[in-house]
């Protein structure tokens, strides 16, 4: 079965659920064929749709040249200012196919060293009347300055209730889930925190013959993160692991992880189970993970299994 966070992928800027502002402008960044603008940036959490949007505009400007003339690169997976300049900077120097000018797309923008982005800096500038270049980032603070200031940033906010329910409530429709999952939307953007990909991924797994499947996949019991922290607690490693893929197939976000295990911290400290030092020092760990969240990029399991480690070395 496809995924339906990419079977409903816009084709277009048009069908994106929000994004006014950037709808507004991007119809002026080309005119008769010739760029007006050189690059930009999107910066927002993981699943508000930056990445659809740099795909939609791509169609949007570039049409049927689109396959030939849309570069997409995830940064992360080579930082290196020799990328830039063996890999982005031919590219973008090349002649576009079929069109005026090309667009690459830079995902994850963020991961890229300082010397990398200057270099890339250097790129943009030499490049940019015939290639339109957008840096995608989820922390808009770690692209260094002089590219911020050469580039407009549009910020990417988690979707609202009214922006989503909308269009969750149309794919019901189209794939046929019981009516039923409709009570149960608004639940699901909140639960998922204005994350469109992750509503999706969620409906995905939901057994589409169970009318009960999407309400009982959000009804979240806090109780399975109570018995993992109370297994760290008692020092029983073992039961923690097995605790942690109980929580997989419950199908728990980082957010709800974090907030499960500071809730049990607070419990386990106010019922008198554990002393305010072994608390204090808890919650520290746990702190010091939920910073790391917004920019861990492997499976929620791993992550999971990572803080366990971190407790068990910390104690």
């Amino acid at each position: 079965m496809t995924q339906l966070w990419l079977k409903y992928r816009p084709d277009t800027l048009a069908d994106m659920v929000g994004c006014e502002g950037l709808k507004k402008d991007a119809g002026s960044w080309a005119v008769a064929g010739n760029l007006r603008c050189g690059g930009v940036i999107f910066a927002g959490p993981p699943g508000t749709g930056k990445s659809a949007a740099a795909r939609a505009i791509a169609k949007d400007m570039l049409g049927d040249s689109f396959y030939s003339n849309f570069h997409e690169f995830n940064t992360s997976d080579d930082r290196t200012i020799a990328f830039v300049r063996d890999r982005l900077k031919p590219l973008a120097e090349q002649t576009a196919v079929g069109s005026k000018f090309k667009i690459i797309f830079c995902d994850e923008a963020e991961g890229l060293t300082k010397d990398s982005q200057d270099a890339l800096k250097s790129t943009i500038e030499k490049t940019s009347p015939h290639t339109l270049w957008i840096l995608c980032c989820n922390t808009v603070g770690k692209i260094i300055p002089a590219l911020r200031s050469r580039l407009p940033t549009y910020g990417f906010d988690p979707l609202s209730v009214d922006d989503a329910s909308g269009f969750l409530s149309h794919i019901c429709d189209q794939e046929g889930f019981p009516s039923k999952w409709k009570d149960s939307i608004e639940s699901l953007i909140t639960s998922n925190r204005g994350d469109l990909r992750g509503c999706l991924k969620t409906m995905q797994v939901a057994d589409p013959k169970d009318e009960d499947a999407l309400a009982d996949m959000l009804a979240f019991n806090m109780e399975v993160m109570d018995d993992l922290y109370l297994s760290l607690v008692g020092e029983d490693y073992e039961d923690a692991l097995k605790q942690s893929s109980i929580i997989m197939a419950k199908g728990v976000g980082r957010d709800e992880m974090i907030e499960g295990f500071h809730l049990a911290i607070t419990e386990a400290y106010t019922d008198s189970d554990i002393s305010h030092q072994k608390a204090l020092h808890h919650l520290l760990i746990l702190g010091q993970w939920a910073a790391r969240s917004p920019l861990w990029y492997a499976s929620n399991l791993l992550f999971l299994q990572s803080m366990i480690g971190d407790f068990q070395k910390r104690g």
